[in-house]
């Protein structure tokens, strides 16, 4: 048993002498009762391995511990048959490092429990002299079909298998990706000269041929119609086989909303004799119909209810439904949509949908009519594109001024995501474009022209600094503004645009004081992040951006600045931010609360 004395006798103030003597036997009791039993017993107990090295080389030692695993008390006869079985591991554990040249003893020391004694002087390390790797065969003409990296085998570097069997998983990973399904090694050794402390290595891989993709078969339990279900096949029989494709359709029947279940695999028995293999898609139907309930709170709206239905699926050519609400103090909506699938029906879709919302704030309020007819595209490019006609009814308020209009908007709205995660990505980008407009020869009261764009873009260095941009801009012609529909004026300040101000507080305002909306709009966000753990963060931030009735008057910029702290939650980051606005007249200190994604 180890112990401790503490001797104190340094007088100080108002006989504190005798006030240290208590505290002293005081801790030294609760050493006694907590510290010392577990030192004690941390003494006793003594380690079943003693490894030796020399020298003493942290790869080496990480790999033999590696080899031999957690290795269990036994008695002196036990650990001396387990001393012969630990002589085989670490042969296998140092040589596996290119170390063939050593001296290893074993000496087990009797005991209860016993221990095992291993002495290991290493010799000099086995050096590539020769590296040979070929591809051969179809793949030879395949452009992203690549040779394994020679990074690790380099003429000159130590040997070391695990690179040696990297490379030969490089091969055979990618010709079962890409359908060499007969390929194999024409020459595959490592040749090892210990005495001379050298290897050579010959890697000749070939591919053979590639196969190509067969018939695709679909067995459902609940039938779509097979016409249907073939949309989702974005290649045909005959393309060059990739197990991506196949990935993709996998990805793309489960976010389909249709199925709970998905297998997709190939069937190489049936192999045809021009190398196509077939296809087989086992589908299990979902149930048709779900409810959604959910409660949110943000500082711009406060507290909201949510809920949805949807009916995945009414017939046996994929079409759907369904039903959305929303409630707040400030709003209250609801909307229906009825949805056709294209093809492919994971991008191309038509969707009718109709809406009732009612906004009600200080300085104005709103009550608008809707319905649309979308056909939602996915080009070639990756860029979503949404051509729309919609008609809208909107009743509403500004101050004393009460009007209403009726518009018919066609538009045209442009998508682009790019991340790396969608819940909590560390990289990526949005952009948004919409254009929209009416003509009173078109069944409008009044010409509108708008036309407003967003990016956001997020970038992750270093692992734990984070760099979140965003700029939105918006400008909206017309010939008589103060029959424009509330819904179509711009407005800033809060949680999404420029933080230290109110929701939507920033725009210009009539002689009374009211909030009017604005023609123009621009906002500038730059955020830095730090990440104190996987799931929190700090950021600190800086917003800027003006709504206006005059371009010229957009320069005078509106500024925030604050501090936050983030949670990663599984649905999205939590962001709660404390904000000061700079104008003297609208900014002062906020609070804001929201949630989702970065991006």
């Amino acid at each position: 048993m180890r112990c401790v004395f503490l001797l104190i006798n340094q007088p100080i103030k108002n006989g504190s002498a005798v006030s240290l003597y208590w505290l002293g036997l005081l801790l030294f009791l609760l050493l006694n009762l907590f510290y010392f039993p577990q030192a004690a017993a941390a003494d006793k107990k003594r380690s079943a391995l003693v490894l030796k090295l020399e020298p003493e080389l942290a790869p080496v030692r990480n790999n033999i511990e590696a080899y031999l695993g957690t290795i269990e008390e036994r008695n002196t006869d036990e650990m001396r048959r387990y001393a012969r079985f630990a002589r085989e591991q670490i042969a296998q554990a140092v040589e596996a490092l290119g170390y063939y040249q050593y001296g290893l003893h074993l000496e087990v020391k009797p005991g209860d429990p016993a221990q095992l004694q291993v002495n290991l002087l290493l010799g000099e390390p086995v050096k590539l002299q020769q590296v040979n790797i070929k591809l051969a065969g179809e793949a030879a003409g395949q452009a992203n079909f690549t040779l394994p990296s020679t990074k690790n085998l380099q003429i000159g570097q130590q040997l070391n298998h695990a690179h040696y069997e990297a490379a030969k998983k490089h091969f055979l990973d990618q010709a079962l990706s890409y359908g060499y399904f007969a390929a194999d090694f024409s020459k595959n050794t490592l040749t090892i000269l210990p005495e001379a402390n050298v290897a050579n290595i010959d890697l000749h891989f070939n591919s053979g041929p590639r196969y190509r993709f067969g018939e695709v078969s679909f067995e459902q339990q609940g039938q779509f119609q097979e016409s249907f279900i073939k949309k989702f096949v974005r290649f045909k029989k005959g393309d060059a086989f990739d197990a991506e494709r196949l990935s993709e359709l996998s990805r793309e029947l489960r976010a389909s909303n249709y199925f709970n279940e998905v297998l997709v695999d190939i069937n190489e028995d049936l192999t045809t004799a021009n190398l196509e293999v077939p296809v087989e898609v086992l589908l299990t139907r979902r149930k048709p119909h779900s409810l959604d309930l959910g409660i949110g709170y943000s500082t711009d709206i406060g507290p909201r209810l949510s809920g949805s239905w949807t009916q995945h699926w009414l017939n046996d050519l994929g079409h759907s439904r369904g039903v959305n609400s929303e409630l707040s103090l400030p709003r209250k909506a609801v909307s229906a949509w009825y949805q056709l699938p294209l093809s492919p029906p994971m991008t191309d879709k038509l969707r009718f949908t109709t809406s009732v919302e009612d906004e009600r704030f200080d300085d104005h309020k709103s009550q608008r009519f809707s319905a649309a007819i979308q056909w939602q595209h996915q080009q070639a490019n990756s860029w979503d594109r949404n051509l729309s006609l919609k008609g809208l009814q909107e009743n509403f308020q500004i101050g004393e001024e009460e009007d209403r209009t009726w518009l018919t908007l066609p538009g045209i709205t442009l998508n682009r995501l790019y991340t790396d995660q969608r819940v909590d990505p560390t990289k990526g980008y949005r952009l948004h474009f919409n254009l929209a407009a009416s003509h009173q020869e078109f069944l409008s009261d009044i010409n509108i022209f708008q036309v407003t764009a967003f990016a956001r873009g997020l970038y992750t260095f270093y692992d734990n600094h984070r760099f979140l941009t965003r700029v939105q801009m918006g400008d909206l012609y017309t010939e008589d503004f103060s029959i424009t529909p509330v819904s179509l004026r711009f407005f800033a300040g809060g949680d999404q645009t420029i933080r230290g101000y109110g929701y939507q507080e920033i725009a210009p305002k009539s002689e009374t004081g009211r909030l009017l909306g604005g023609r123009y709009l621009i906002v500038g966000s730059t955020e830095y992040q730090y990440s104190l753990s996987p799931t929190w963060r700090l950021a600190v931030f800086v917003d800027a951006g003006n709504v206006s009735l005059e371009r010229k008057e957009l320069q005078n910029l509106k500024v925030g600045r604050g501090i936050g702290l983030r949670w990663i939650s599984p649905v999205g980051a939590l962001r709660l931010d404390v904000a000061q606005g700079l104008d003297e007249l609208e900014g002062g200190w906020q609070l804001h609360f929201s949630m989702g994604p970065e991006l």
